[in-house]
C-alpha cells in the first residue's frame, strides 16, 4: 500500500481495535492538515506534506469502517477490492483471511495464508504469523492433524511461541493425545512460569483410563500412580486407581485408596459410595456398612446424603435411609432424587399417608433444577460430573450443584 500505515492482525479485528485504528488515522490526517495551515514556513510544509491516498488505500479504509459497523460482508468486499488494486500488500490479505475464517469459509482463508507463505523475501515474523493463522484456519475447519502440523512448524522456527504451543495443547486434548498434551503443557509451564500440575495429573489419569479400557492394567496403574506423583490432589486418579485395585482383586488397597479420596474431597464422597454399592456383591454388605458408617453426615453435601441413603436402603436399614433423606431434603428441597427415594421407601413400608406427603413435596419441586453439578467459573450445569468444563474448558471447576432453596 502507498500509505505508511501497516497493520498485521493476529485475529479478527474487534470493534474496539477498529475504533482505535480510525482514531489514529483521523488524528494523523488532522495533524497534517493543521501543520499545513500553521504558517510555519516552507520548511514545515515540506516535512509534513500530506501523502496522497491510492484507490487501494481508500478500499482498505472503507473495509475498516465496515468492520466498525460489524458489516462483515461489506468489509470483505472492500478488502478484496484493495488486494485486487494492490496485490503487494500483506496486511490486507491477513485481515481478509481472518474474515473468511470468521465466516467459516475455511478454504478461502487457507488459500490466502498459503499465498502469503509462498511469497519470496517474506520476513520471518510475517511468515510465522501466516503459519499460525493457517493453523487456526485448519482447526476451525476441523482439520486437526493439519492444524497440528502448522503449529509445530511455528514452534520449530520459534520454540518460545506460547500462542502456538497453547493451541497445540488444546488440539491434543480434543484429539485425546494425552501424552502429547502432557509434554506440550510442561513446555508451556517452562515458557510462562505457570504451575499446571493439576492439569498434568488429569492427562495421566485420562491415559490410565484408556489403558484400562484396552486391558493394559499394568500400564494403567503406572499412569494413575504417576498422576498422583504429579499432583497429590487429583481426585479422579484416586477414584480410578481404586477401581483398578478392585478389578485386580486387591480389595484392601481399593478401600484404602477410596478412603483417601473421601478425605481429599468430602463433597465428592458420593462417587466413592456408589462405587462401593456396585461392588457390594463381591465386597460384602459388612464392608459397605462399615465404610458408610465412617462418613460424617454432619457436613456432607446432599449428593453424599442421597448416596448414603441408597446404600442403607440396599442394606435393609430404611430407618437410617429415611433419616438421611429427610436431612437431604431439608438442606436442598429441589434435590428431586431424594424426594423420589423417600416416597418409594415410605410406600414400600405401607406408610401411604407419609408417602403421599413425600410425593406431594416432589410435585412442588418438579419444576426445580434437578442438575447435580455446576461449574464454579462459568455457571454451566450438568447431570454428569466432568473434570473439564464443556463450556469454559477449565479443569476441576465442576463441583456438586447447590440449588437455592
Amino acid at each position: 500500500m502507498d500509505t505508511p500505515l501497516v497493520i498485521v492482525l493476529d485475529h479478527t479485528l474487534t470493534l474496539g481495535q477498529a475504533v482505535v485504528l480510525i482514531a489514529i488515522l483521523l488524528a494523523g490526517l488532522l495533524l497534517g492538515w493543521l501543520l499545513g495551515r500553521s504558517g510555519g514556513g516552507k520548511a514545515v510544509a515540506a516535512v509534513v506534506k500530506p501523502a496522497a491516498r491510492s484507490a487501494s488505500d481508500d478500499a482498505f479504509l472503507k473495509g475498516v469502517t465496515h468492520l466498525m459497523a460489524d458489516h462483515t460482508d461489506q468489509a470483505i468486499e472492500e478488502f478484496t477490492r484493495a488486494v485486487t488494486l494492490n496485490s503487494n500488500t500483506v496486511e490486507t490479505y491477513v485481515v481478509l483471511g481472518n474474515l473468511f475464517r470468521q465466516k467459516g469459509e475455511i478454504e478461502r482463508a487457507v488459500r490466502i495464508r498459503q499465498s502469503i507463505i509462498a511469497r519470496p523475501n517474506l520476513t520471518q515474523p510475517v511468515r510465522l504469523q501466516a503459519l499460525y493463522d493457517l493453523g487456526l484456519d485448519y482447526r476451525k475447519g476441523g482439520l486437526f492433524n493439519r492444524a497440528v502440523e502448522s503449529f509445530q512448524e511455528v514452534l520449530a522456527a520459534d520454540p518460545n511461541h506460547t500462542e502456538a504451543n497453547r493451541e497445540l495443547i488444546t488440539l491434543y486434548e480434543e484429539m485425546r493425545e494425552w501424552e502429547k498434551a502432557f509434554e506440550a503443557q510442561r513446555r508451556q509451564d517452562k515458557l510462562t512460569g505457570q504451575d499446571s500440575r493439576a492439569v498434568l495429573a488429569h492427562y495421566k489419569t485420562e491415559l490410565g483410563k484408556e489403558y484400562v479400557s484396552s486391558g493394559q492394567l499394568e500400564r494403567a496403574e503406572e499412569a494413575l500412580e504417576l498422576a498422583l506423583k504429579v499432583h497429590k490432589g487429583c481426585l479422579d486418579a484416586y477414584l480410578h486407581l481404586g477401581d483398578l485395585e478392585l478389578t485386580r482383586g486387591r480389595t484392601r488397597k481399593a478401600l484404602s485408596t477410596w478412603r483417601k479420596a473421601v478425605k481429599l474431597a468430602p463433597t465428592h464422597a458420593h462417587l466413592v459410595i456408589r462405587r462401593l454399592s456396585q461392588a457390594a456383591p463381591g465386597l460384602g454388605d459388612k464392608t459397605l456398612r462399615e465404610f458408610c458408617d465412617e462418613i460424617d453426615t454432619a457436613e456432607a453435601d446432599v449428593n453424599t446424603l442421597q448416596a448414603l441413603a441408597e446404600s442403607y436402603h440396599h442394606l435393609g436399614d430404611d430407618a437410617k435411609a429415611l433419616q438421611l433423606l429427610n436431612l437431604a431434603v431439608d438442606r436442598s428441597p429441589r434435590q428431586l432424587g431424594s424426594h423420589r427415594l423417600r416416597g418409594q421407601i415410605l410406600l414400600a413400608q405401607g406408610q401411604r399417608d407419609q408417602a403421599l406427603a413425600a410425593y406431594g413435596d416432589l410435585l412442588e419441586q418438579i419444576g426445580g433444577n434437578g442438575d447435580s453439578y455446576q461449574c464454579g467459573l462459568c455457571g454451566f450445569v450438568s447431570h454428569q460430573l466432568t473434570w473439564k468444563c464443556p463450556r469454559c474448558h477449565q479443569w476441576d471447576s465442576i463441583t456438586p450443584y447447590r440449588p437455592m432453596a
